[in-house]
């Protein structure tokens, strides 16, 4: 009896990891690159198709920190063929057939707010999951992040029930969603691992030599609002403030700031983090936040939440610099 409760908490604990959400994800892409496959409308079926048939490889079969069967070196290539397959423009987004504003109009007036039932699932199953990592004593990080996958699986089965769709619309319904999102959806991780190579590089350092021969040490607001504007920069680069973050804090805020001035390391910390998160309105490498919305919404202008956001940006950052810099001031 004992012998076979370990098994069956080895076995929950296997189907609750990261691992099998990776699994999980890479699925429902091979789902999305099996359709694509066989969708005689799109002229680009072969070269989409691969797109999505590796991507879902690597999350089936890459390494984590549970293990996988493919070499890093493995991944870094078959992300340099994904990369080529979207530089010579062979990855376009299929036909569908959407639903008219028509019928569009008709489902919600039967749903009504009914319709918000999926999402909020979402967040209760991710709670859950992560609580349950805490008690048994497992990084509840973690369980936050199969939460949130588990959770999607739920939101679609609740979507599935609410609305009495088969399951094939819901896989054309997921597919049309990826083919819109397209090629975008791999940014964020690539972003993630640039601001490791980043840190790895050093190049943080070399922002604070640079600095230090243009402002003196003595002038605090210079170097404060160097900081930030560092932090802001390499945001919109990288697309993300916490893979940005790691570098400017290494590298600048450290050794410019922290150490010369004693101040609080988790006030500066927070400031210069939400410093750099106004970097991400003004940026088309945050896709998620400004390209898909964008997509989306069917907007004229790919860009236009990016020109409707930078006013607002620009009065948050600069109101970072002068909040970190009072705060130090009066010794917080």
């Amino acid at each position: 009896m004992r012998s076979a409760l370990i098994s069956f908490s080895s076995v929950s604990d296997a189907s609750l990891s990261l691992s099998a959400v990776y699994a999980l994800t890479g699925m429902v892409l091979l789902v999305f690159a099996a359709m694509t496959f066989v969708d005689r409308s799109n002229r680009r079926r072969f070269g989409s198709g691969m797109f999505w048939l590796i991507l879902a490889i690597i999350f089936i079969f890459g390494k984590d920190k549970n293990g996988g069967l493919l070499p890093h070196w493995v991944t870094g290539l078959l992300i340099l063929v994904m990369v080529a397959l979207d530089g010579l423009g062979r990855v376009t987004r299929g036909s569908h057939n959407e639903a008219t504003k028509v019928e569009q109009t008709k489902h919600a007036l039967k749903l009504k707010n009914k319709i918000f039932l999926p999402v909020l699932v979402i967040p209760v199953v991710t709670f859950a999951v992560a609580f349950y990592f805490r008690a048994r004593g497992l990084n509840p990080t973690d369980g936050a992040l199969v939460g949130l996958g588990f959770g999607g699986v739920a939101a679609m089965l609740v979507g599935l029930r609410l609305t009495g769709a088969k399951a094939r619309v819901m896989w054309h319904e997921g597919r049309r969603l990826n083919d819109t999102m397209g090629t975008v959806n791999i940014l964020p991780q690539l972003l993630a691992s640039l601001g490791v190579i980043f840190t790895a590089a050093k190049v943080g350092e070399l922002i604070a030599q640079g600095i230090y021969k243009i402002i003196p040490a003595d002038n605090l607001f210079m170097l404060v609002l160097a900081t930030c504007f560092g932090m802001a920069l390499f945001t919109i680069v990288m697309g993300n403030s916490f893979a940005a973050f790691p570098v400017i804090a290494t590298g600048v805020l450290v050794p410019l700031i922290i150490k010369p001035f004693g101040v609080n390391p988790a006030m500066v910390a927070i400031i210069t983090l939400t410093a750099g998160s106004s970097g991400t309105l003004m940026t088309p490498m945050a896709a998620n936040f400004n390209i898909v919305p964008a997509a989306l919404l069917n907007m004229r202008d790919q860009y236009g939440v990016i020109k409707y956001q930078l006013p607002f940006a620009v009065t948050i950052w600069l109101l970072h610099v002068l909040l970190m810099w009072a705060m130090i001031k009066i010794g917080f």
